[in-house]
């Protein structure tokens, strides 16, 4: 079974880019999650969801800190009807033979944000123009100490 995630990365990255776990580029998460389905049939999917579904603004909002213990920093993500509608479409092309990772955090309970990172963190207040979405294997080959975007679709594409 594949690891994978659709994030919307905060500036565009391009299919093929391999990265290490521990220097992830600033993105927002729209879903994580397992399947048995190939990327290819995965990548077709999302591609035709996020078809129309691109190019606007969300703003961050406040610091808050994610994760088990609360020691993930991450600037939160201002709610925005288009993009929880893109979470949203996105869950439904994916339907119930993906395994979410965190399905609390899904459809209503879906709080999008930006972790800070290597690269560093954006302030409140700063606008991400979401304009490409990605597709990403969390184990290429196998490997979970690396990423790999296996597909990206931009505005100017769908």
């Amino acid at each position: 079974m594949g690891a994978y995630v659709v994030v919307v990365f905060v500036r565009p990255v391009p299919a093929g880019h391999t990265f290490p776990r521990s220097d992830w580029p600033l993105h927002i998460t729209l879903a994580r999650f397992d399947s048995k389905e190939t990327p290819s049939g995965i990548a077709e999917r999302v591609g035709g969801t996020v078809s129309g579904l691109l190019g606007f603004d969300v703003r961050t909002g406040a610091d808050d800190f994610f994760g088990r213990n609360r020691s993930v920093p991450v600037s939160l993500v201002e709610p925005h009807p288009q993009l929880q509608l893109l979470h949203d479409r996105l869950l439904d092309a994916l339907g119930a033979d993906v395994h979410l990772l965190s399905p609390q955090h899904a459809r209503r309970n879906f709080r999008p944000h930006i972790s800070h990172q290597a690269e560093g963190r954006l302030q409140p207040g700063e606008i991400v123009r979401v304009e490409q979405a990605a597709l990403v294997d969390m184990r290429p080959n196998g490997d979970s100490n690396h990423r790999h975007v296996l597909a990206v679709w931009n505005r100017r594409d769908v």
